[in-house]
This record gives C-alpha cells, structure tokens and sequence, in this order.
C-alpha cells in the first residue's frame, strides 16, 4: 500500500514539475505571426497559444489600424496567464510600425534640443501604451561610425559620441517607464562600425569596431530593471573568434554580463535573419543561444522564414537537449526568474 501510495505522489510531483518546466521554457520564447485583425487565422492561433510562449513581436503586416491593433493587443492580454510582451519595433523615424504617427529619426532628435526630444518620445510612448504594447525594441545605442552602414543611412543612431547616445537614449527610456514600458538597449556589441546588414547575412566587423562602442551598455546598463539589452548577429572575431555575438558565450556571459555587468534580460535579434538561418540549424540556433546566456529567444516569422508552429518546435528542442544534458535546466530557472521579475513592471 505505501509503495502504490509514493508511486501516486510521485507521479504526480513529476506532473507539476514537468508542467512547471513548460512554463519556464514557454517564457524563453518570442514570435512573430500573421493576421492585422482580431479575427484572422493567424491572429486566432497566437491568441490560443499564447501561453506558449513569452509574447509576440508586432510588424506592419499586423497593423490595420489602431482600433484593431487595441482589440488584439488587448485580447491577447486577456487570454494569457502570464502577462504577455507585446513588442514592437518604434524606433522613430524609417523605423515606425505606426503609420497613424510621426516621429523624428534618432539622428533628427539629436540636432534638436533636449525639451524636443522629450517631447516626440513622449508622443512615441503614449501612443505605445494606448495601442497596448508593453515592449519597445528601443532605443537604437550603436554608434554613427561608418556611414555606409545600415544604421547611418536609416538615420537610426543619435550620434558618433557615445556620450551623445547616452543622453538622448535615457530620455527614450524614460519617457517609456512612465506608462510601464519596457525598453530594449540595440544592437549589442554594436552595429554602427560596418557596411552589411545581418537581415542579408554574415557580417564581420572584427577589423573595424570600435571600444567605444560598447560605452552605452556601462553607462545605461543600471536601467534592468525596466530595459533588455538585445545582441545582434555580428561576428566579432576579437571576441569570439567562432561564433556570432548572438550565439556566442564569450559575447554575452563573458563581455556583457561579467565584464559590463548587465543582469537583465537578454533577447536575440531576429534569429530569423539571413546571418542565422542561412548558416545554422535550428536546434543548433536555440542550444547556442541558450548556453550563451540569451534569456528570451526571437523569431519574427517576418523574413524569408514562416513557420507558425516555431514556438513548439524551439520548445521540443528544448527539452530535448535538456534531456541529453546539451541544456542546462539551472540556465532555463536562471532566465525564467529574470524575465519574471521584469514583466512585474508590465
């Protein structure tokens, strides 16, 4: 009787500890889908799985108009257990998913006083929040070094001075705070010192970056409690002479954490981009990225790939390599407490 009596209680402690590791893997992972209305398919299926995952990354293609953009933000939060991210990328400028506002670029901000900026971050945050995002994937912190860069011809960065960045990217961030909104410091080592683009494929900045690139993640990195910090796909072979920043341990463990000693949440860029992709396997991608210290893992559905079944493939490989011991599940607990005690500003 005792012996069938453990057999019940342990089944059962493995049932809720199994349930609990679902969560926290669930909690690692963003997508992106298709749908711009409360009842598209597309939209239909996040909404019923949305507790499979950490939120969503909205795009253009989801945005008809803002009364439906509320209606599904606001749905979404609703539905899910856990209060979802509802990311966007509202940088300002080129890079406006609203096309319902007008903000100036990080570029035409800094040529303008302090009160201006204020002003249209203000604008930009306020209309964040009425729309029910809750995650802003800026400010942009890379340097304006080479103007053939992606970041200088879309006027994305405020400044080649580090100094310059900082300030006007706190006033970004703290504009957002004050509505609840979470901020994403971008692209991590730094995306401003090199001519190609990651959405295309491989780039490597290794001969021309810069030290002072990484300034804005010392000087803004006191802001986790309210601000991620998300790494690029650049290669650096100064860094890491094998593997891009976003699946590199010496990258995100060693230089971020350690040596700039960020201890927020870490999210990738777009591992849907040409740079990834075209070069890695998924389980490769997501046992990396894991092992490198990427706390919540992005596939913005919105590239060459689409897949709406991303999220439980990433989470099967998950708890595969958990299995095998490629994972370590103290990295899963680490990520999910981080994540957790961020969204408690939501």
């Amino acid at each position: 009787m005792k012996k069938i009596i453990f057999s019940v209680v342990l089944m059962l402690f493995s049932s809720v500890f199994a349930n609990n590791l679902d969560e926290k893997i669930s909690q690692m992972i963003m997508v992106g889908f298709n749908g711009n209305t409360a009842n598209s398919k597309g939209f239909q299926k996040i909404l019923k799985d949305i507790d499979l995952i950490s939120g969503v990354i909205l795009f253009d293609k989801n945005i008809e108009d803002f009364r439906e953009l509320n209606k599904m933000t606001t749905e979404l939060k609703q539905k899910s257990k856990i209060t979802p991210f509802i990311a966007i990328d509202n940088e300002g400028g080129q890079i406006l998913r609203f096309d319902f506002l007008k903000v100036k670029s990080a570029k035409e901000i800094s040529q303008n006083d302090i009160q201006n900026a204020h002003d249209e971050y203000f604008k930009l945050a306020s209309t964040n929040y009425e729309a029910g995002i809750n995650l802003n994937f800026a400010p942009v912190v890379d340097l304006e070094i080479n103007e053939e860069s992606i970041i200088s011809k879309k006027e994305r960065s405020y400044s080649s001075d580090y100094r310059i960045v900082d300030e006007y990217a706190q006033i970004l961030i703290d504009e957002h705070k004050k509505y609840g909104i979470i901020t994403a410091l971008k692209h991590f080592p730094g995306h401003g010192s090199i001519k190609g683009d990651t959405h295309l494929g491989f780039v490597d900045n290794t001969d021309v970056f810069e030290m002072d690139e990484l300034m804005p993640y010392y000087n803004l990195k006191n802001n986790n409690k309210n601000t991620m910090v998300m790494v690029s796909h650049i290669f650096n072979g100064n860094i890491d002479d094998k593997y891009p920043a976003s699946l590199s341990e010496k990258t995100i463990n060693g230089l971020l954490k350690e040596k700039i000693g960020f201890e927020g949440v870490v999210i990738s860029d777009d591992f849907d981009m040409g740079a990834i992709r075209d070069n890695y396997e998924l389980d490769e991608i997501v046992t990396l990225a894991i092992n490198s210290g990427v706390d919540i893992l992005l596939f913005s559905n919105n590239l060459n790939y689409y897949d709406k079944n991303i999220y439980k493939k990433i989470h099967k490989i998950i708890k595969r390599e958990i299995k095998k011991g490629n994972i370590k599940e103290e990295n899963i607990e680490k990520s999910y407490q981080k994540i957790m005690e961020l969204k408690k500003n939501l």
